[in-house]
């Protein structure tokens, strides 16, 4: 697998991209003795004031009390780790840890020698890298400034004093990642704000001290080490972003990097190239749409950069994002981490409603409107009973008061890795009640079971027509590598009705999606040469509760039961199965799913039962 996934690696590149990233690799050789001498170096720490500080004005009536909840817990080192883990990090937390797995890698070990994809022990990168965006400190300043309470920024600067002596630059796990660095500085611009604003001199000294350890080896490093050429993904966006809030901040980096304005330009280029025109993010992954979008805006909200058409782009992924997300349970398409830029909602768990919230101007993104301000305008809800399409990003939505439908007929990814892509073509998830009825199920986890990752981003795991003996393109050779990638699948409104067309492999197959305010019916045409096989996939919380001979009844606590009818020219057979989803990043459940195998035409037509 190894030498097909350099072999594969190296078609992705451009001869120039391979040239750059020899150079860059023999770069490495002597990089931590640069960051020693630019920790070393003098430090002009003046700042302006950016982020701007809206705090003790019309603070949310809610926001105070979560942040103290918040902050009482993350002193104690009771982390919530992805939005919904709890976990035990210590205090200070242990920065080298798989606080889900108890692994510590050596903080001691050269970067350069590290492999984050192969740790020991199934130890997942991400699950490390986690506690050390600094998110969880962000949000102790946010608790002192709102609060009145010093004691926990105290507490976060200690901790980030531990952080620079165990993570020296250059050495272990933390120093792998540009993104990672890229996100530590982002908040650390809102915690050094936070700091600031709270007016006492004796912070204000062990913030200069620590700005100075923190601030410029970040900046440089990130700067060196961005991400170019076939992996310039939401990685690029991202470095670019902390790039320029750092230098908006600390004016005197550009003078090792480059005016905030400048770098401001590429990231426009970034913004427009991965977002498209219809305002989807090319990554096919929605989790990473809102990911890339917050770190556009914060970046855009710096450089004063918020205007032409870099903000109709966003504007466009903000209405894009309004438009396919469902919530509170959203289950996204393609790879989701559960990451955050900031931790500016409510509730993290919630975050993807107080997006939406937010985006609509409605009280439920009364946080966010707190620490951001107004969004962008002309944002609003679409119009109920009509399909919606995005033409380009190949997402298509139908709403009404009790059913949500989403059909992807989306290209596989970004680029030629499609690095964040699922085979995910023609699957329809749908929403009954606004609760998830039928899933995508979810990521997993991207290095520690891979296994796992490799079914749920499969053809299998999603619930377009698959021939039974499956198929053999496009190929996975890597986290984020595939091969071979599918033809973008053809989507059409036919007397509004959608048709989702797909050839893979040599085989043609074409679904075609009617929802009504009564119900959905989902038609199915595969030929009669092949058997194929649809696999509904239900969402925790729904079980068959009747068995019928035409289909089934499934029931939710929460919600009306739901009766699914199939029938089609040759159906051979159909059975209730367990399956795996990952309704959060490293969360496991086993859920019902109904596999239906035939040949010619198959109909499956979901409704209210009764």
């Amino acid at each position: 697998m190894k030498i097909a996934w350099y072999a594969q690696r190296l078609r992705a590149m451009s001869a120039g991209e391979i040239v750059h990233r020899v150079r860059e690799r023999l770069g490495r050789l002597n990089e931590a003795a640069k960051l020693k001498h630019i920790s070393h170096r003098p430090w002009d720490g003046t700042f302006i004031d950016f982020p701007h500080r809206p705090w003790r004005q019309q603070v949310p009536p809610d926001l105070r009390k979560q942040l103290a909840a918040d902050a009482e817990k993350l002193v104690r080192g009771e982390w919530e780790l992805f939005g919904w883990k709890s976990v035990e990090v210590g205090a200070p937390p242990c920065w080298h840890r798989d606080a889900t797995l108890g692994v510590v890698i050596d903080p001691a070990t050269p970067s350069r020698k590290l492999d984050h994809r192969h740790l020991p022990h199934d130890a997942d990168a991400r699950a490390i890298w986690e506690i050390n965006r600094w998110s969880e400190m962000t949000r102790m300043a946010m608790h002192s400034a709102l609060n009145g309470d010093v004691r926990a920024i105290r507490v976060s600067q200690l901790w980030l004093e531990d952080w620079c002596d165990r993570n020296s630059p250059g050495h272990g796990i933390n120093w792998t990642s540009p993104l990672e660095a890229g996100l530590r500085l982002m908040n650390f611009c809102w915690f050094d704000a936070l700091v600031r604003g709270c007016n006492d001199p004796e912070l204000a000294r062990r913030q200069n001290e620590l700005t100075a350890r923190i601030v410029p080896v970040h900046a440089w490093w990130v700067w060196q080490r961005k991400s170019f050429g076939s992996s310039a993904n939401n990685h690029l966006i991202g470095e670019l972003s902390a790039l320029v809030m750092a230098i908006t901040r600390w004016p005197s980096l550009a003078l090792m990097i480059c005016p905030a304005q400048s770098v401001w330009k590429l990231l426009e280029r970034e913004i427009l190239r991965q977002f498209s025109t219809d305002g989807g993010n090319k990554e096919q992954a929605l989790h990473y749409h809102l990911f890339a979008w917050e770190m556009s805006w914060h970046a855009g909200l710096a450089a004063d950069g918020l205007q032409g058409e870099v903000l109709e782009r966003l504007t466009k992924a903000a209405q894009y994002f309004v438009d396919v997300v469902e919530a509170p349970e959203s289950w996204d398409f393609g790879d989701s981490d559960d990451a955050q830029v900031l931790p500016l909602t409510l509730k993290r768990s919630n975050a993807v409603a107080e997006f939406r919230g937010w985006l609509l101007g409605r009280a439920d993104g009364a946080a966010l409107r707190y620490w951001l301000g107004e969004p962008p305008q002309g944002v609003k809800a679409s119009m109920r009973s009509k399909w919606l399409v995005q033409p380009e990003s190949g997402q298509v939505v139908w709403r009404d008061a009790r059913w949500t439908v989403r059909a992807d007929a989306s290209p596989l990814g970004l680029g030629s890795m499609a690095a964040h892509g699922h085979l995910d073509a023609l699957h329809v998830s749908l929403w009954f009640e606004q609760h998830a009825l039928v899933i995508d199920p979810g990521t997993g986890a991207y290095y520690g079971n891979t296994a796992l990752r490799s079914r749920l981003a499969s053809w299998e795991a999603h619930n377009g027509p698959v021939p039974v003996s499956g198929r053999h393109t496009p190929r996975r050779l890597g986290p984020f590598l595939w091969m071979n990638h599918h033809a973008t699948p053809k989507v059409e409104l036919c007397q509004d009705i959608c048709v989702m067309s797909l050839e893979c492999d040599n085989t043609f197959v074409q679904r075609a999606v009617n929802a009504t305010q009564g119900c959905v019916e989902i038609c199915d045409e595969v030929g009669m040469e092949v058997p194929h096989v649809v696999t509904w996939q239900l969402a925790p919380g729904w079980r068959v509760e009747q068995e019928r001979k035409d289909g089934f009844v499934c029931h939710h606590a929460e919600s009306i039961s739901v009766h699914a009818t199939f029938n089609g020219t040759a159906i051979e057979s159909w059975e209730i199965v367990e399956r795996e989803a990952s309704p959060h990043f490293r969360e496991q459940v086993t859920t019902q799913a109904v596999t239906i195998t035939f040949k010619g035409t198959l109909t499956t037509v979901w409704r209210k039962a009764g």
